[in-house]
């Protein structure tokens, strides 16, 4: 049987791998492994292969639309009219709508990808069928995020 779990860097990882070898389960057959952090940060702009669900065109969109009613509707009293005053809301709406996205992606990239943050480590444990048991409820004692058993 395998037992694999899922840990943050913590003292919790090295107080569960301890609870496991103090049970009988010898050092050979625990497997602890850290995940690699990202090399680079995430792109700022989605591309045709690779997208994170976070539109840049949306808000710009909805943005240019509302500017647009109001730049026109305020058109007809200012000097230029309503259809340039139209066009000068649409253009300023967009930008501040994607402007607005732009740093609303920024920050949620940075959140994600915050230098210094630990990555997880998987933790693989041979043993038998009884000692599986007891195994899991030790990783879920010690604030594993997940934990599975395999065949």
């Amino acid at each position: 049987m395998h037992v694999i779990a899922s840990f943050e860097h913590s003292i919790y990882l090295e107080m569960a791998i301890t609870a496991i070898e103090e049970e009988g389960i010898l050092k050979e057959n625990i497997y602890a492994v850290p995940l690699q952090e990202r090399p680079t940060k995430p792109k700022m702009f989605d591309t045709i292969h690779n997208s994170d669900g976070v539109s840049l065109f949306d808000a710009g969109v909805a943005m240019a639309t509302a500017f647009t009613v109001i730049g026109s509707t305020y058109g007809f009293v200012l000097k230029g009219g309503a259809i340039l005053w139209g066009l000068i809301g649409a253009v300023v709406g967009f930008l501040l709508g994607f402007v607005i996205d732009v740093l609303h992606k920024k920050r949620k990239g940075e959140k994600f990808a915050a230098p210094g943050k630990k990555t997880e480590v998987i933790v693989l444990v041979n043993c038998t069928k009884e000692e599986a048991k007891y195994i899991q409820m030790t990783f879920w004692e010690h604030m594993a995020l997940g934990v599975a058993v395999c065949d």
